[in-house]
């Protein structure tokens, strides 16, 4: 309703520091004694806390408490600043209060308080145009405060009177919005859109009641507009009290799924004031079939007289009386000797006017700045709605640990399950908080994403060199207010400001982990770098967060061991001039000289089939699933895909998915191409959620898109994640953590390449501090018959051979208590394998496959040392290259790999 979002007050921050390296914090949250009750305020007002709400406290009934006792705490309804030095709120703030208990000091029996809500929004001051501009909380609608009974309270103090004054005032700037968020036009991004205009309602009227109204100054109309034109212009077209707008004119859009889905304009005019009600009206005209238009919002600014009306609170400001030095006479008219005047412009310490006359409330202030006033009545005073009790909770005393997991309240069970697996075997700190305890302590109550980055953020700036790792663990959504069907949001989402260009918008949790002071993930073409590893378990359920769980640390197990561990798979697209075909192969270069066994899947190395369904590859299908049932570490794919299948002749879908039975040889899955796993759309069955949490078969994790991506920018991130996954620690020889892998690579594709937007786009859905199955340990070969390897370059068919080697550790120490098997594989030259050019866009290359088997055989090892036989078969090839041999070893504990 329109009335609910007009009487908004200005909003009100505080900044414990500001300016300087670091913000400070207290070392322990007010949360952390006492007894707390939490109430639910939502329209700007006063608001009246009755003594008999406080019975869970103590309060109501004749005996009471005492006054002074009573605290209210909670920040307003303001959304939160994202950069990373935006003012902000530390813990939560004591409110200033009146208290109404009958001059006896005992708060009890009718007795009542009275504070001041901001209300879920704030208008922005504009200083050089004396205006403003309505920010929304995107997050809620409802704001949240916390009394407590103990100490002695915050009051609302009088003004100490100006006795003399520079000007006086009998009017004020009105203003008034109405933004009704009702649709996400791509289903993504911040902004939301509201009624709509189409061919069955092309005109939309709106209707503002403002009493006396100073009709000598014009009105000012801001409005805005998002409008899918294809092919053809399109008009709105205003008109306030009869007069008429000058066109806003809109420009076509292609309607192709790369180009922006509509046009967002604005416009701001002046029109003849009116007396009575105003009425707004808006045309839609378009020539374009289809066309369609939405409201975004609009905003009304006018003047009127300083009357009270009997019926409402007045919330009032005056621009023209604000001068340097100046004190400002208010002159407000029609008041009764019930009526209060506070100045709200610090809205969590309000200040009470002091009445300097017997008829008309007259009042002095300073008005070296703007200031917001309130005028009313105790009759005139909102309810709050109790919610209950709240705990006791200390996050600003936690220690920082080392791993940070945050979790919806429905998955903590499955949260400190993996929280202990990781103490047990990666020996880490790990500390397990919900979502509840940080909107508490750090967003008053409020999901918003940025008290989340606040909560991540104080623990870094504390000690940012034992945060390393965060985990999400929880799907969500982009709609953060529960508009859409079957919505999950169990951890809120970052989105972009973005919300009509679906190459410019996203979703990333890279904002999370970007915790430098001067960070703004919304200044794109800024280099920022992620300070810790953030990854996400997107579940809906308990279900699925146990099933991610017990994936987790399965994978962990010994009885995984297997020579799966030593291979990696590359699947590559066709068409587009061979692109992809052509990413891949640079990103299996990567691991080109390392022991992996590189397998490749390139579509048009394989026939295409033509069917009633398209193009198809059959092999292709049936080669992916074979392949990752054999088992792989790493399945990486490089082309077209959406949230459906993989490449346009569907690949890899839900069919294959199903088929596969691979939960002792679990892979991570990267996928460089398009909205894979749009997790945070619930009207989208992905099949990213298929392969991580629909059962105990899949993949272990997705590096992985929500968006649209672009192909070349894809496929810098994918080298550079190559690089850093199969990069040893040089002091450890241990690998990257998964998280850490990422991390690294978006931070080269940010700042090496400037590939920024494109890797926000990019995330971690799984466990960002566990690693890869790399094996541990190392498999050595010291000489081959009896000589020092080195010594004989070449080997030949029908001949046979001594191997002997040791398994040691990451620092090349033998593990003489290494007793197990020896997994052997001695692989041909690599074959040069010719392309088909199937479809227009791909021609004929070669790339080379390293996938010939001329020996595989089982041996023993004993003490850390093996010898085995090997014998040549005769079909080896004649031309001379580079053989290879893999080894894979393990015992009951622990395994090693070496080539």
């Amino acid at each position: 309703m329109i009335r609910s979002i007009v009487l908004l007050g200005i909003v009100f921050v505080i900044a414990t520091v500001s300016g300087y390296s670091q913000r400070q914090y207290a070392s322990s949250s007010v949360l952390s004694s006492g007894n707390w009750l939490k109430i639910a305020v939502k329209d700007a007002g006063i608001y009246k806390v009755e003594a008999n709400l406080l019975t869970p406290l103590g309060a109501g009934g004749s005996g009471g408490i005492s006054s002074s006792s009573i605290r209210l705490y909670g920040n307003g309804g303001a959304i939160l600043g994202e950069q990373g030095n935006a003012d902000y709120i530390d813990d939560l703030f004591e409110n200033a209060i009146q208290v109404v208990d009958g001059g006896d000091g005992i708060f009890n029996n009718n007795d009542y308080f009275l504070f001041y809500f901001n209300g879920c929004g704030h208008w922005q001051k504009d200083s050089t145009q004396q205006s403003f501009r309505f920010i929304k909380n995107l997050y809620s609608d409802s704001a949240y405060y916390y009394i407590s009974i103990g100490g002695i309270g915050k009051r609302i103090q009088e003004q100490n009177v100006l006795s003399v004054s520079t000007v006086t005032v009998t009017s004020f700037q009105e203003r008034a919005v109405v933004e009704n968020d009702l649709v996400n036009l791509i289903g993504s991004g911040k902004e939301w859109y509201g009624e709509k205009f189409s061919s069955g309602a092309l005109s939309r009227t709106f209707t503002i009641n403002w009493p006396n109204v100073i009709t000598q100054n014009p009105f000012r109309l801001r409005a805005s507009f998002a409008s899918r034109n294809v092919g053809a212009s399109a008009a709105m077209i205003t008109t306030v009290n009869g007069t008429q707008s000058t066109p806003l004119i809109f420009p076509s859009v292609t309607g192709t799924f790369l180009d922006r889905f509509a046009v967002h304009q604005e416009q701001e005019q002046f029109y003849n004031a009116a007396q009575s009600a105003t009425t707004i009206r808006f045309d839609y005209q378009s020539t374009a079939s289809g066309a369609e238009a939405w409201l975004n919002r609009f905003e009304l600014f006018g003047r009127r007289a300083l009357i009270k009306p009997a019926d409402q609170l007045l919330f009032f400001r005056d621009w023209s009386s604000v001068s340097s030095g100046a004190v400002a006479r208010f002159e407000l008219s029609g008041a009764t000797t019930a009526l209060k005047v506070w100045d709200i412009t610090s809205p969590l310490v309000p200040m009470a006017m002091r009445n300097l006359s017997t008829g008309n409330f007259i009042f002095h202030q300073d008005a070296g700045r703007l200031r917001e006033y309130v005028a009313f009545t105790d009759a005139q005073t909102l309810s709050p709605v109790v919610l209950g009790t709240v705990g006791n909770q200390n996050l600003h005393g936690l220690m920082v640990p080392e791993y940070l997991i945050i979790t919806h309240p429905s998955f903590v069970t499955a949260a400190q399950r993996l929280a202990s697996f990781h103490r047990q075997h990666y020996a880490r700190s790990v500390a397990v908080v919900s979502t509840e305890q940080v909107y508490q302590e750090l967003g008053s109550g409020i999901a918003d994403p940025t008290a989340i980055r606040n909560f991540v953020k104080m623990l870094h700036d504390k000690n940012s060199s034992t945060l390393k790792y965060l985990l999400l663990f929880g799907s969500g959504s982009y709609d953060p207010r529960n508009r859409v069907a079957n919505n999950y949001r169990f951890i809120p989402t970052h989105q972009s400001n973005q919300s009509l260009d679906p190459i410019s918008s996203y979703t990333s949790d890279d904002f999370f982990g970007m915790l430098n002071d001067t960070v703004d993930i919304n200044r794109g073409a800024d280099k920022q770098a992620l300070d810790i590893a953030v990854g996400r378990i997107p579940a809906r359920n308990l279900t699925e967060a146990n099933t991610m769980v017990d994936k987790i640390i399965r994978y962990h197990h010994p009885s995984r061991f297997g020579e799966w561990r030593n291979r990696l798979l590359f699947i590559a697209d066709d068409r587009d001039q061979n692109l992809h075909l052509n990413d891949a192969e640079a990103v299996s270069a990567k691991a080109k000289n390392t022991f992996f066994q590189t397998q490749k899947i390139y579509l048009d190395a394989f026939p295409l089939v033509s069917g009633s369904g398209g193009a198809r590859y059959p092999a292709v299908n049936e080669a992916i699933v074979n392949r990752m049932n054999q088992g792989a570490l790493l399945v990486n794919y490089s082309g077209h895909g959406n949230h459906i299948r993989l490449s346009d002749e569907a690949v890899f879908t839900t069919e294959e998915a199903g088929r596969l039975q691979n939960a002792n040889r679990l892979p991570l899955m990267v996928t460089a191409s398009c909205d894979f796993y749009p997790f945070d759309d619930p009207a989208k069955n992905a099949l990213g959620a298929q392969m991580l949490t629909g059962d105990s078969a899949g993949a272990i994790a997705l590096l992985s898109t929500a968006r649209l991506v672009l192909a070349a920018s894809n496929r810098i991130i994918n080298e550079y994640f190559i690089q850093e996954a199969l990069q040893q620690d040089p002091s450890t020889q241990q690998y990257l953590s998964l998280g850490e892998a990422v991390r690294r690579a978006k931070n080269l594709a940010v700042i090496q390449s400037g590939e920024i937007l494109n890797s926000r786009k990019f995330l971690l859905l799984g466990d960002p501090a566990m690693r890869l199955s790399f094996p541990a340990q190392r498999v050595q070969l010291t000489s081959v018959n009896g000589k020092p390897l080195g010594t004989m370059d070449t080997l030949q068919a029908s001949s046979r051979y001594i191997l002997e080697g040791q398994i040691t550790d990451a620092l090349g120490n033998r593990l003489r208590d290494f007793t197990g098997t020896l997994e052997t594989i001695i692989q041909d030259k690599p074959r040069s394998i010719s392309t088909l050019a199937n479809e227009s866009g791909s021609f004929v290359t070669r790339f080379e496959q390293q996938s010939a088997v001329l020996f595989k055989g089982v041996f023993s090892v004993d003490t850390g040392r093996f010898r085995i036989e090997v014998i040549l078969p005769k079909d080896v090839s004649f031309q001379p290259g580079k053989g290879k041999i893999s080894f894979y070893a393990y015992d009951a504990l622990r395994d090693a790999s070496g080539a």
